[in-house]
């Protein structure tokens, strides 16, 4: 049935309170396409009726569909509906990971009987978009950016209706063997503009510019001959990466009595601080025993 032809008093009048105040953001959005934010809770796969896109035939399909649950109501987004155009489609297993997210979404469909509706993430992005637009954004701003999916050595962020790939190096200073560890779907992090291509709709940012560099100040809390406790977070071509601080590695080498079969990722050791590079902002210690 058509949304203009449901009696809402009606089918309203035995609602709790909590229940009406859901419905009614939910009709407030279809009708006005007003923005809703929602915690995605998994993935589903639906059989809905899409138009082929070469012949314009409709046609049932199973579609992949992230969940949204804020209290009784089931919110389907359609993969289709989920990124802003076909050139940023993810994989499917980034559907998959993105259970615990904080997305925008409008309503496209309400199936009042059945207490489900159907959204479109893309339609809330081109909103965000236009908006961030407005602002005249300039690099070195500050602006949020919440986690959508994160892997081994890459995650996804949402930044003002722009979907955007973070690497390592674009999170933080230190050595990081899994962002997995460390970032989650659905936090929030301040980023920094680094570049904006508006005929491009190309947005770049980084999480770890947007928190002073952990090297300044590095010598007087770590002066030269100090001895620290430390941990190895990685190895790289016979050197070791050992944390001074949450965001500062010392870039080590072994004692001469050392074996690298000895040493392992996670063991605590014991370093002393040789130096320090001002220019490439690095400290360099020795690895004198494990603890």
């Amino acid at each position: 049935m058509d949304f203009k032809e449901l009696n809402l008093t009606e089918l309203d009048k035995n609602l709790s309170e909590e229940q009406q105040k859901e419905w009614n953001s939910i009709y407030a959005s279809y009708r006005a396409k007003s923005i809703l934010t929602g915690r995605v809770c998994g993935m589903d796969m639906k059989s809905m009726t899409v138009l082929d896109p070469e012949t314009g035939a409709s046609q049932r399909k199973e579609i992949c569909c992230l969940v949204i649950i804020s209290y009784r109501v089931k919110v389907l987004i359609p993969e289709q509906e989920i990124w802003y155009s076909d050139q940023e489609k993810r994989p499917i297993h980034v559907l998959r990971s993105m259970a615990g997210a904080t997305i925008d979404y409008v309503i496209t469909n309400i199936d009042r009987e059945n207490e489900c509706c159907t959204a479109s993430r893309k339609e809330a992005l081109q909103i965000r978009r236009h908006s961030f637009l407005k602002l005249a954004p300039e690099i070195g701003r500050k602006i949020p950016a919440q986690i959508l999916a994160v892997g081994r050595h890459h995650l996804l962020c949402s930044c003002h209706g722009f979907d955007i790939t973070l690497s390592q190096r674009d999170l933080s200073y230190a050595m990081l063997p899994d962002l997995r560890e460390r970032y989650h779907p659905g936090e929030t992090y301040m980023s920094v503009i680094k570049n904006f291509e508006p005929e491009k709709n190309h947005l770049t940012v980084s999480v770890k510019e947007a928190e002073p560099h952990p090297f300044d100040g590095a010598d007087l809390r770590h002066p030269v001959g100090s001895r620290r406790a430390s941990v190895i977070t990685g190895k790289y071509k016979g050197g070791v990466f050992c944390k001074l601080e949450k965001n500062l590695d010392c870039m080590c080498i072994y004692s001469p009595d050392q074996y690298d079969e000895n040493f392992d990722i996670g063991d605590q050791v014991i370093v002393v601080i040789t130096k320090f590079n001002y220019r490439q902002k690095l400290v360099y210690g020795k690895i004198v025993a494990k603890w």
